[in-house]
This record gives structure tokens, sequence and C-alpha cells, in this order.
């Protein structure tokens, strides 16, 4: 196995090693930076059991949003996040919503708050960080996610309830549960295009990923039902049905 296998295998195994202590919860806090297009805003970021707060001295950007309030939330990488809203952005661009855009300074998004976010949030979300993910992976395969400028190799790693992309390079893991996928299809026996919903508004982004060797035998049929639900319980009724005769 390469360098490379072996750390990603790894980064697997930690996603599902028992903590000894309980996740933590909520309030989680974070300094950060907001940049303008003169000069930034520094301000703690939090995140409450029922919503987001942005405290800052500059009152022309401090904000509280409810869940509901927020479009779609963005942690882009360890130290990157967005804030999606319904805000419109101005005059100057009718129509277009403001997202809140932070650099975090000093520390980095936890598992834990990712873990929270995802369990409170119902909303499609987009995380480049990993929760904490119980249960083993059902299949997974080596891959290289195809991209304009550099692309990143890694693995593709199913579970239950979530289909994880793991890489070495910064803000390019991706974390999805299936109601966060728009669609899945295998273009040819090498190739596998994600579509995720990524921008809010049902704007969607298509992740490609050429496959290092084909997929394992069941691995497109077990990622497509469940992001298909209504195929995945018309199996699932069939199974138990075959299961009592």
């Amino acid at each position: 196995m390469s360098h490379h296998s072996l750390i990603i295998a790894a980064m697997a195994v930690l996603l599902v090693l028992p903590s000894k202590a309980e996740a933590a919860g909520p309030p989680f806090e974070l300094s950060v930076k907001k940049d303008h297009v003169w000069g930034a805003s520094r301000g703690t970021l939090v995140v409450w059991q029922d919503g987001v707060e942005y405290r800052t001295t500059d009152q022309d950007d401090a904000r509280t949003w409810s869940y509901e309030d927020i479009k779609q939330l963005q942690i882009l990488s360890p130290t990157r996040l967005a804030v999606l809203t319904y805000e419109d952005q101005g005059k100057l661009r009718l129509g277009a919503d403001r997202a809140f855009r932070f650099e975090v300074v000093g520390s980095v998004v936890s598992p834990d708050m990712v873990t929270f976010l995802l369990n409170r949030i119902s909303r499609s979300v987009v995380t480049a960080v990993m929760p904490r993910i119980e249960g083993e992976p059902l299949f997974r395969a080596n891959v290289k996610h195809q991209r304009q400028g550099r692309g990143s190799e890694g693995s593709l790693v199913l579970y239950d309830t979530r289909l994880v992309y793991l890489t070495e390079r910064v803000g390019d893991s991706r974390l999805w549960r299936f109601a966060d996928l728009y669609s899945v299809l295998r273009l040819d026996r090498f190739r596998l295009e994600i579509r995720a919903y990524e921008g809010g508004s049902g704007d969607t982004r298509s992740f490609v990923f050429e496959l290092k060797n084909e997929l394992p035998d069941g691995f497109y049929q077990a990622l497509w039902a469940r992001v298909n639900p209504t195929a995945f319980d018309a199996d699932a009724k069939g199974a138990l049905a075959r299961r009592d005769r």
C-alpha cells in the first residue's frame, strides 16, 4: 500500500474511533475575521442550539441568524466558513442574496461542531471537515477527483447514512448526507459523477471521480438506492418479504 493510501486509510479509521468523552455540544465559539473590499472586521462566531451569531464591534457586520434564516452553511476548510443567507445584497446586486465569509483565527473548526450542525440543520450543509461517524464503511474505492487546475487523490467511502470523500488536500474533502446529493451517475467503468447541493437556492456542483480500479460489486447499487430513497425503500421491503416467506 502506498504512503498516500496509508494516510487516507488512517483518516477513515479516525472518523469512527469511539471517544472516551461525550461529544461536546453548543455553544461553539470561533475567533474569526471577515474581509471587506477595504479592511476587515474581527469578532467571534458563535454556534448556538438555535442559530449562529457573529459578534463584532463593527455594527454593520454584526448578525444573528436562526437556522431557518440560513440558506446554506459551508465549512470549506478547518479555517474557512461561509454563511449564505436570504438577506438582499443591496441595490448594486438586485436579487442576489448576501454571503458572509469568515476566516478562523487561532483555532480550527472541530469535528464536534460539524457533528452538531449536521444533526441540527435539515437543509444541505457543505463540509470539508469530517464529523464523528458511527458504524463501519460499507464500501471504499480509491479515486482521483477531477477538477480544473489541480485535482486531488483520495478515497470514496460509503457508510449506511453518509458518503465521504477523504483526501489529504485541504478543502477538498467532503461529507454528504444522502439528502445533500442531487444525483449520482456512473459515467463509465472508471468514472463516477456525484452532483451535490452546493451554493444554496437549489444550486448544484458536480464532482467527477476517476476510479483507480473498478467499483467493488454492489457499491454503485447501494449508493444509488440511498440517494433515491423510494427505490431503496422498495428494495428493502422486497428483501423483507423474501426473508419472511
